[in-house]
């Protein structure tokens, strides 16, 4: 059998910009043509997942910890994308609000948003640019 090969940078860029529609067209969809996480009360859960989703593969994408001069990249393009990913968690909760369908904004979920992304970004950091940034010192 074979194992696949390892995605490349690309790739993961191919996906968040996928995973960034998928939320777009999640959040977009009547609540009541969505059935379970309303009335199970996993509506938050898959808020966070949504947007961890989110911050990994574009974390990934953006500053490979593969590449030269990682936590450089990541200071640079990371806060960027930081400051980017709080204001398109809050975004979808406002676009919600304006979009005639059956859609509220709900602060809990702009919570539960914020929450997912930041884990994803202190995750990130964590396990691949920490280590490299106690190695070169």
């Amino acid at each position: 059998m074979r194992l696949p090969l390892p995605l490349q940078t690309a790739h993961y860029r191919l996906l968040a910009v996928l995973w960034t529609i998928g939320i777009l067209v999640a959040l977009t969809l009547p609540t009541g043509s969505v059935p379970g996480p309303q009335t199970t009360g996993l509506d938050k859960v898959v808020h966070a997942g949504l947007f961890a989703g989110f911050g990994v593969l574009w974390l990934r994408g953006l500053c490979p910890p593969d590449a030269e001069g990682l936590p450089r990249c990541f200071r640079r393009r990371g806060g960027l994308f930081f400051v980017g990913g709080l204001l398109f968690a809050v975004g979808t909760e406002v676009y919600q609000s304006l979009i005639p369908l059956c859609r509220v904004a709900d602060p809990y979920d702009v919570t539960a948003d914020l929450l997912g992304f930041v884990v994803a970004f202190v995750g990130y950091y964590v396990y691949h640019v920490r280590p490299i940034s106690r190695a070169s010192a």
